[in-house]
């Protein structure tokens, strides 16, 4: 028996094929696809052929990039369904149809969010379900990996209440950091994104005010609206290097940028000779991967899933969605790729 999958040819080659379904072990499960969210960012990099592990490897050991033998980088055909492909489709919705032996605490009927990639069928471990409360409807279960991101990237920046905090980029991580800054006791939270439909999205979502950086200079206008202090807090997630040069320039002096976001290449549009110097700003990474130490030791994975999952029904999502039926694949791929304005989270349906 068959099931659909995809399949790289090259880069924005993207196909929908038939594959043999996965085989399962006592401590998986099967999950029939319900919906998945297609990443806006990390997707599209290797939708394009710009994700670096195409010309390196990370080395566990010393966690540097470094050059590797052509059998240890990516390569082309890639399909969605082969061991280790992470990176064609991460934020799934399935229902539980087949349970391994040893599984306990998930039972067939369940409905679960996972990292699994854009397939009709998909087969993961039980312990990395998230088993989703009916009160969930399920298609907002996509966006639970990108909402654990978003919640690291609120925890790294310490927001305090009162603070002014700006958000440079608003597609779907975006949206959910406005919402989560506003529940953190932020004031007054701004958004910033060249595309309409998200500045507007993001005012229905709690935004204070937005801005479109090709219309005026966002730091001048921070700056008149805090007294000539800047922002408290500055979140860049939108992965552009011009809008990391900009959020430098937006933060008060001797504050931190946190950057939410996948950078390719080099970025030389980021002048490090002016704010950034004068204004001591720092920048920190934020990810998925891995939190602050500072309290990462009282927030591990499963009490973060549990606060995300409390989000997750408080969010409001319906401003977000476009779908797209699972062979539109690749033309829902073509359109965040050629027609970014017209869309804010892609999902596929099955």
């Amino acid at each position: 028996m068959n099931m659909k999958a995809i399949m790289y040819d090259g880069p924005r080659d993207l196909k929908v094929i038939e594959v043999p379904r996965l085989t399962m072990r006592e401590d998986q499960i099967r999950l029939r696809s319900l919906y998945s969210g297609v990443s806006h960012g990390t997707e599209m990099n290797v939708y394009r052929g710009l994700a670096p592990f195409f010309r390196k490897k990370q080395d566990p050991e010393t966690r540097l990039f470094l050059s590797a033998p052509q059998d240890e980088v990516w390569d082309y055909p890639v399909r969605s369904c082969d061991p280790g492909v992470w990176y064609m489709g991460y934020a799934m919705v399935g229902e539980v149809i087949e349970t391994g032996a040893d599984v306990v605490g998930i039972k067939t009927g369940d409905i679960v969010a996972c990292s699994a990639p854009h397939q009709e069928e998909n087969v993961i471990d039980a312990n990395a379900a998230v088993v989703l409360p009916k009160e969930i409807p399920a298609i907002n279960g996509v966006l639970f990996t990108n909402l654990i991101t978003a919640y690291n990237g609120i925890m790294d920046t310490h927001i305090n209440l009162g603070d002014v905090v700006v958000i440079s980029g608003l597609g779907v991580l975006g949206q959910l950091l406005v919402q989560m800054a506003k529940m953190s006791g932020a004031h007054r939270v701004y958004g910033i994104d060249v595309l309409d439909m998200r500045r507007h999205a993001a005012l229905e979502n709690g935004c204070d005010e937005v801005f479109d950086p090709s219309a005026c200079d966002v730091a001048l206008e921070i700056r008149r609206r805090t007294g000539n202090r800047g922002a408290d807090k500055v979140i860049e997630a939108s992965g552009n290097g011009r809008a990391l040069h900009e959020s430098i320039r937006i933060a008060a002096p001797e504050t931190t940028v946190t950057a939410l976001a996948w950078y390719q290449g080099a970025l030389s549009t980021v002048d490090l000779s002016e704010e950034f110097h004068h204004n001591r700003i720092g920048i920190k990474q934020s990810q998925t991967g891995a939190m602050d130490p500072v309290f990462s030791n009282l927030w591990d994975y499963e009490r973060r899933v549990e606060t995300c999952i409390r989000i997750l029904e408080r969010l409001k999502t319906d401003n977000l969605f476009k779908e797209y039926a699972y062979d539109e694949i690749p033309e829902a791929y073509r359109v965040i790729d050629q027609e970014p304005e017209k869309i804010i989270q892609a999902v596929i349906t099955y």
